[in-house]
């Protein structure tokens, strides 16, 4: 979409989640926000996209940042005005025509602001890559935390092939360091059954191995832990778990 060649007034056709400018689209709901997000060349209006994004894509869990909006981000971005006219009119397409709303605006932050709030509505908005951070457009239902551009440092692989990966290699990672807990946990259960030891030797130990354990699965929390980190991660947990 070519925010430069568009002019003011501008008119666009929305038909549930698809709309028109003249004749060009259909275009989903959601997507020039993001695409102008993802551009990210102007910081004003950037600020005021990210802030709405805060305060209304919350229900959508979009993976924006982490924080919300604060209670006077959100006061203020509540009594900024958006400007436009809507009517209802008649869009022809190949083989039909669609009833449409009609909306005019008079710049291109009305229009950006209000295509994002008709596309939050829909269950579309922009999400940030947890591997590149840049913005990808999400579409209603799209589970998906990784966009699909060449990932930093590769040549070919994508955000979502490397990031796919990462996530697999997480969950052994972590399903590994519970392995060596509970062997751990049977081994000096069994002591405690067998009398060799004490009822407070062994929630002692129980502690312990919980704390150790929890302190792994943090270490191993980041998206791509290395091979020989996470070995050395178990090796320590092993280490730590028999010590008696």
């Amino acid at each position: 979409m070519n925010f430069d060649s568009m002019t003011f007034p501008l008119t666009v056709d929305v038909s549930g989640n698809q709309y028109w400018i003249s004749d060009e689209g259909p275009y989903k709901l959601g997507m020039a926000a993001t695409e102008f997000m993802a551009d990210g060349s102007d910081g004003e209006m950037m600020e005021e996209l990210t802030s709405f994004l805060r305060s209304f894509g919350g229900v959508l869990d979009p993976f924006v940042a982490d924080d919300r909006a604060s209670e006077e981000e959100f006061r203020s971005l509540q009594e900024r005005t958006i400007g436009c006219t809507m009517s209802y009119g008649y869009h022809p397409i190949p083989g039909g025509i669609y009833l449409v709303e009609r909306y005019t605006f008079t710049s291109l932050r009305d229009f950006l602001l209000v295509e994002l709030g008709k596309g939050i509505l829909y269950g579309n908005a922009p999400r940030q890559c947890r591997l590149c951070g840049r913005w990808y457009f999400h579409e209603k239902g799209d589970r998906t935390i990784y966009c699909e551009r060449v990932a930093p440092g590769e040549t070919e692989r994508t955000c979502r092939e490397v990031g796919a990966r990462a996530v697999f290699e997480k969950k052994i990672q972590e399903e590994n360091a519970w392995k060596i807990y509970k062997r751990a946990y049977k081994k000096y259960y069994a002591w405690l059954m067998k009398g060799t030891m004490t009822q407070e030797e062994f929630k002692f130990w129980a502690d312990e191995a919980a704390a150790e354990r929890d302190k792994a699965l943090r270490k191993l929390q980041g998206n791509r832990v290395r091979r020989a980190i996470a070995e050395e991660i178990f090796r320590e947990l092993r280490e730590r778990l028999n010590r008696k």
